[in-house]
């Protein structure tokens, strides 16, 4: 009889799983549809090189990984060009791994290779959620994410963002996954893969490693414990830094400093001083900073500055961390949008996009009818995730853990925005852990409070 009830148990996940794979390969059909059918254009470089940007849509910083892709097939790996170490040339260089298919369809394989990660990362993310206690919100979480319009789509755009997105929810998974088998001769394999993926993230963007430390330190520990744990530790830790590294190094052999890029203290600079509203300005901000030495001991100073600014000016930075909170978790269109997402290809299609190119639609949506929509959407959003969060806490066991993980991938990076600058483009990497927590919040919600819990592991 034991036999049959896990027989029983057993058919229902697989066919939940196929559904999951199912959805994760249509939506990655059609956008491969997408992808084909988007005609090249020039691109416009001041480096003497002709360049089709053909087979996906140029992201906010398109620009620059691009001039930075140009100068690495140019000069090789070691290029000495300053857009290079301005920003991290971890994105670059993974266009140019990928150009080993074919130069002329390098942005085409990118678009491709995202596409892929991003359908995968879905599937893997809802497929382990589905093995726990949280089986019955996971089809909710898997269609909010993998249909969402601003982060499915970004896979098709020129920009570290969906990658990072992608990673988030496979370490997600693979924690997840970890917890429901205890298998403790996996578990190496298990950590080791997060921090390989939490080392390419941060190849690609830099701030994203203190989530990662932060969130496989408390795995490790809470699997391992303090001394059995001290040399996976040690190891997870090379194999996370070894990527930041190779950009030290390149920085260091191509213009003689070592950092992985040298734009922290200008980006932070343009969030703080007397004048600064938070947001991205092209003038009248920053503080004054007396800077020496080389670009990376300058940008080091400016980092130093800009806090000591924090520091002595309180009530400032208060008002200013207030205004960044609003930028950051602020809506994609409508009258209270604030960030670099012009290019969000969620807004060829936004129906508010067509209202305001009519007087009457643009009177509409900046009318206090719609900043009230617009609020609602932000505050309302910022509710439902919290009280998702709420619900995993009460459950006390995996599920609390599982929540405490996502919540610290997503307040680590709108902490990270308060130092820096406010902008809705930097909540793209965590959009998929925190629209997991908001379908927590509504399926309770739709459940009248009660959470839909069904029998599964614990977290010992």
């Amino acid at each position: 009889m034991a036999s049959k009830s896990k027989r029983a148990q057993i058919i229902p996940q697989r066919s939940l799983t196929k559904t999951f794979l199912y959805w994760a390969i249509i939506v990655f059909i059609i956008k491969l549809v997408i992808i084909l059918n988007i005609k090249a254009v020039p691109f416009n470089d001041s480096w003497g090189k002709d360049f089709l940007f053909g087979g996906i849509w140029p992201g906010s910083d398109a620009e620059n990984y691009l001039a930075g892709y140009i100068n690495l097939l140019e000069d090789g790996i070691f290029s000495t060009n300053s857009i290079l170490s301005y920003f991290p040339a971890g994105y670059p260089i993974v266009i140019l791994f990928l150009s080993i298919f074919g130069q002329s369809w390098a942005l085409t394989t990118l678009s491709v290779f995202q596409s892929v990660i991003f359908s995968f990362a879905a599937y893997y993310f809802a497929a382990q959620l589905s093995r726990t206690k949280l089986k019955k919100y996971s089809y909710l979480a898997f269609i909010l994410i993998i249909l969402n319009p601003t982060l499915s789509l970004y896979s098709i755009i020129v920009g570290y963002e969906s990658l990072t997105a992608s990673g988030y929810l496979i370490v997600f998974a693979l924690i997840t996954k970890d917890f429901v088998e205890k298998n403790d001769k996996k578990f190496s394999k298990y950590l080791i893969t997060s921090s390989l993926i939490f080392g390419l993230m941060t190849f690609m963007q830099p701030r994203l490693i203190i989530s990662g430390l932060i969130i496989n330190l408390l795995w490790l520990l809470v699997r391992k414990g303090v001394k059995t744990g001290s040399l996976l530790l040690i190891i997870s830790l090379a194999v996370t830094l070894f990527f930041p590294a190779t950009l030290i190094y390149r920085n260091h052999k191509a213009n003689g400093f070592n950092a992985i890029s040298t734009n922290l203290g200008a980006t932070m600079n343009i969030g703080a001083g007397d004048k600064a509203t938070g947001g991205y300005m092209e003038k009248d901000y920053g503080v004054p900073c007396n800077t020496t030495g080389d670009v990376a001991q300058k940008d080091n100073q400016t980092v130093k500055c800009v806090l000591n600014w924090y520091i002595d000016n309180p009530t400032k930075a208060m008002k200013l961390f207030y205004n960044k909170t609003l930028y950051f978790w602020s809506p994609w269109s409508g009258s209270e949008v604030n960030g670099t997402m012009a290019r969000n290809p969620w807004l060829k299609i936004n129906p508010i996009q067509d209202m305001i190119k009519t007087k009457e639609g643009y009177a509409l949506v900046f009318s206090w009818f719609g900043k009230l929509v617009s609020w609602l959407w932000l505050l309302g959003g910022i509710a439902i995730l919290l009280y998702g969060y709420l619900i995993l806490w009460r459950q006390k066991s995996l599920e609390r853990f599982i929540g405490s993980i996502a919540m610290i991938a997503i307040g680590s990076n709108w902490l990270i925005s308060l130092i820096s600058i406010g902008d809705h483009r930097f909540r793209v990497p965590i959009m998929g852990l925190s629209l997991f927590l908001q379908a927590i919040g509504i399926k309770t919600l739709l459940k009248g409070g009660k959470a839909p819990m069904v029998d599964g592991p614990s977290l010992r």
